[in-house]
C-alpha cells in the first residue's frame, strides 16, 4: 500500500515528458513564459512552471531538454545579477540544491524586462512550502499540542479522537489520545504531551492489524523517507478503526493535501487554463539513480570545492598575452574571445 511521491524530493534532467505532468494533489501556482535556464543552457528560451512541489523548467524549441527541481532539494536561493546570452546583464534566480551525494547550481533568467513575477511567485511558494512540512513530513516529540488538544494546521479537520490508546512502541506501553484527520494520524501521551506523532498519510506505507506482546494491534508502517518506523497502537474496536484508516487513506491518495499554498499578484492570478503542453512523447526512459555528474546534469553539478555556498571560491589570476594584462583565468572551456563576444 504506497503511492511514491518524488516530485518534491528530486531532481530530474530531460525526464520524459509524462513526469513533468501533474499528479494527483500537484497545483499549478503560476506559468511564466520567456525564462532562460541560463547555467545549462544560456540562450534558449523556455517556461517556467511553479507548483506547489517543484520547478519545471522546459525549452520551447526542443522540450526534451528540461528540468524537474523538488523544493525539498533546494539549500538555498537568491536574487543576483548574471549575463544571460538573450538579454545581457539581469537578475536571476539562483537555485543551490542537493540531490542524493551530489550538489546543483541552477540560474533561472526572466528575458521580460523590468518583470520581478519569477521571483515573487517563487519566493511565495517556497515560504509557503517551508512552513507547512508537517502535511508531507514525520514529526516525532513535535510542538503539536496545547492543553491536551492537538493543535490543528490550516483547512485540516479532525475526523475522530480516540482516548484510552496505547503506543506500544516502548516495552511499558503508554497510554493516549489518538486523532484521524484529512491530513494525517496523531498520538499523544496523556502525562506528557511532547511524547508524541505526527504521520502524514503521505509517509504511511502499510496499515495493518497483528498480534504483538500486548495482544491485537494496530500497526501503522512508514515510507523508508521516513525512516521505516513500525509504530503500533492497542485500542477498543480495532477492527473498525483499522477499515475506517484504511478507507481515509485511500481517500486521501485519491486527492493528496500537501499543504503548499500561495496568493499571487491580481494581474496573473488567472491561470486555469494554463496546462503543460501536450507533446507526443518519444523520451527513452532516463536512469535517474546516477548521483553523479552525467552527461546531461555535469553542467549544473557543483564540485566538493563549492559545498560551501557562502564562500566565494578565489579565481586563478593569469597573464593574457592576447590582451597584456593579468585577468582571472576564464572557465573551463570558455576563451577571452568568446566571453567578449558574449559580451
Amino acid at each position: 500500500m504506497s503511492d511514491p511521491i518524488w516530485q518534491h524530493r528530486e531532481i530530474r534532467f530531460d525526464a520524459p515528458f509524462s513526469q513533468l505532468t501533474l499528479r494527483k494533489g500537484e497545483v499549478l501556482i503560476d506559468s511564466i513564459a520567456n525564462v532562460e535556464d541560463t547555467k545549462g543552457n544560456n540562450g534558449d528560451k523556455g517556461n517556467l512552471l511553479i507548483t506547489n512541489l517543484r520547478i519545471i523548467w522546459f525549452c520551447d524549441d526542443n522540450k526534451k531538454i528540461n528540468l524537474s527541481v523538488g523544493y525539498d532539494c533546494i539549500l538555498n536561493s537568491e536574487i543576483k545579477d548574471n549575463n544571460s546570452l538573450m538579454k545581457g546583464s539581469s537578475q536571476a534566480l539562483y537555485l543551490r540544491t542537493r540531490f542524493q551525494q551530489s550538489r546543483f547550481e541552477f540560474i533561472f533568467s526572466s528575458l521580460v524586462r523590468d518583470s520581478p513575477r519569477l521571483f515573487s511567485s517563487f519566493q511565495a511558494v517556497i515560504r509557503s512550502y517551508e512552513t507547512t512540512k508537517l502535511y508531507r513530513d514525520l514529526k516525532l516529540r513535535g510542538a503539536i499540542v496545547q492543553d491536551s488538544e492537538l493543535i490543528l494546521l490550516p483547512k485540516e479537520k479532525v475526523f475522530n479522537k480516540y482516548t484510552g490508546v496505547w503506543n506500544l512502541s516502548q516495552e511499558q506501553g503508554n497510554l493516549g489520545s489518538f486523532y484521524i484527520s484529512n491530513v494525517r494520524i496523531v498520538w499523544f501521551a496523556n502525562l506528557a504531551e511532547g511524547f508524541n506523532v505526527s504521520l502524514p498519510w503521505t509517509q504511511i506505507k502499510n496499515i495493518k492489524v497483528k498480534e504483538s506482546k500486548f495482544g491485537t494491534a494496530l500497526v501503522l508502517e512508514t515510507s523508508e523517507f521516513s525512516g521505516n518506523y513500525v509504530l503500533g497502537f492497542k485500542l477498543d474496536n480495532i477492527e473498525e478503526v483499522h477499515k475506517e484508516i484504511v478507507a481515509l487513506y485511500q481517500v486521501y491518495i485519491a486527492n493528496p493535501v500537501f499543504g503548499v499554498e500561495a496568493a499571487l499578484k491580481e494581474e496573473y492570478e488567472d491561470i486555469e487554463k494554463v496546462t503543460i503542453p501536450k507533446v507526443e512523447d518519444e523520451f527513452e526512459e532516463v536512469d535517474q539513480s546516477d548521483a553523479g555528474p552525467n552527461m546531461v546534469s555535469a553542467q549544473y553539478y557543483l564540485t566538493s570545492g563549492a559545498d560551501s555556498y557562502s564562500k566565494k571560491k578565489k579565481s586563478k589570476i593569469i597573464f593574457s598575452e592576447e590582451i597584456g594584462l593579468a585577468v582571472e583565468q576564464p572557465p573551463e572551456g570558455l576563451t577571452l574571445e568568446k566571453l567578449w563576444k558574449i559580451m
